[in-house]
C-alpha cells in the first residue's frame, strides 16, 4: 500500500510513507516574543498544543508547569501533563482539575490555532500570554506526484486539508483518506461538505 503523508513528522506514522508536505512553518518574530522572554522567570505553567511550538521555544522549562496536547508533543517535554483528548478541548478539560488561582500562564500557538483555549483562560481571568510563535504556509512539494499511484492519503492538520486541496483541486472519492485528530477530521468533512453541495 501506498501511504502518502501530508504533514511535517513523517517518521512517526506506523507504517512506511511518500513524505509529500504540503505544508511548513515559519517563526514569528514580535515584540510579543521579546516580552514573554523578559517574564520568563514569572510564567508558572507552559502549555504546548503542537510539537511545532516546542521546536521553536527554546527558554528553560524547569521550574513550570508543563502542559502538552498529546503524546506526540509530550515526547519533546519529558514528562509534562498530557490532556486525555489530543485537543484544545482536551487541555481545557486538564486545566478545570488544576488550581490556576495564581497561575501566569504561557502559552505559544500557531497563527492559525483556533481561539478556544486562549477564550478558556481569559473567561477564567488567568493571567497569561498567548504568543503567536509560528505561522503555517501551504507549500508544493518540488517532488512530482500522481494520486493514481496512491493508495492512502494522510492528513495531519486542517491546514493540510486546505494544502492538498490548494494544489489537487478537490478530496478524491476513491482514497482512503486518514485523519490526525478530531480537528483534522471535522476540517475534511466541512470541505467534502462543501463540494458535495455543490
Amino acid at each position: 500500500m501506498r501511504v502518502l503523508y501530508l504533514g511535517l513528522d513523517p517518521e512517526r506514522y506506523p507504517t512506511k510513507v511518500i513524505h509529500y508536505p504540503v505544508i511548513r512553518t515559519e517563526r514569528v518574530f514580535s515584540s510579543q516574543a521579546e516580552e514573554a522572554i523578559s517574564l520568563w522567570s514569572e510564567f508558572t505553567h507552559a502549555i504546548f498544543t503542537s510539537r511545532t511550538s516546542v521546536f521553536y521555544w527554546k527558554q528553560d522549562l524547569r521550574r513550570k508547569t508543563v502542559i502538552a496536547i498529546g503524546s506526540a508533543t509530550a515526547e519533546l517535554l519529558h514528562c509534562p501533563l498530557v490532556s486525555q483528548t489530543p485537543t484544545q478541548e482536551g487541555i481545557i478539560d486538564l486545566l478545570k482539575t488544576i488550581d490556576l488561582q495564581d497561575a501566569f500562564v504561557f502559552l505559544p500557538h500557531s497563527r492559525r490555532s483556533r481561539p478556544h483555549l486562549r477564550e478558556f483562560l481569559e473567561k477564567q481571568n488567568v493571567r497569561h500570554i498567548a504568543l503567536e510563535l509560528y505561522d503555517t504556509r501551504v507549500q508544493k512539494p518540488d517532488i512530482p506526484i500522481s494520486l493514481e499511484t496512491v493508495d492512502e492519503i494522510v492528513f495531519t492538520s486542517p491546514s493540510t486539508v486546505e494544502g492538498f486541496l490548494k494544489i489537487f483541486g478537490k478530496i478524491p472519492e476513491d482514497r482512503k483518506l486518514t485523519c490526525i485528530g478530531p480537528v483534522t477530521e471535522a476540517a475534511l468533512f466541512s470541505y467534502r461538505k462543501f463540494e458535495w453541495e455543490l
